[in-house]
């Protein structure tokens, strides 16, 4: 194992700095309301990051949300597929335009994420996979 210098823990320390306010500011006020939540999620999305950043090359450089999301081919149609978080953070954005899609609950029991969703104005369509992935679409009045 390499020892780390003090630039280096100064640089690490800035990026994470830089991380975490970068995700304040895509949250927004709702940050205020639930600040442990927010923080928590944001420590954990940090170390999975690091981890990945150790087991690559130093040349090559991992944005910390994918510019291009994973699809799924399901009955013959090619849907984005989404974490719950993805999701959230980007619907909180006002970036989110998808009315099909699929959303990977992460462990998340299905009836929680479903009610969720609903309030987002998206409707469970099936489960697919043995992963039981959602299928979700835009509600239509």
């Amino acid at each position: 194992m390499t020892e780390i210098g003090d630039e280096q823990i100064a640089e690490i320390l800035r990026r994470k700095t830089s991380f975490f306010a970068e995700r304040k500011r895509a949250i927004g006020t709702e940050y205020y309301e639930n600040r442990d939540f927010w923080e928590r999620m944001w420590a954990k999305e940090w170390e999975m990051l690091s981890d990945r950043l150790e087991k690559t090359d130093d040349e090559i450089q991992i944005d910390p949300l994918p510019v291009e999301f994973p699809t799924l081919m399901v009955e013959g149609e090619r849907l984005t597929l989404y974490s719950f978080d993805d999701f959230t953070l980007l619907h909180n954005q006002g970036i989110f335009r998808e009315t099909r899609f699929v959303i990977d609950r992460r462990g998340r029991w299905t009836k929680n994420v479903v009610q969720e969703m609903e309030t987002y104005g998206y409707e469970h369509e099936k489960t697919v996979g043995r992963d039981k992935m959602l299928v979700m679409k835009w509600k239509t009045n």
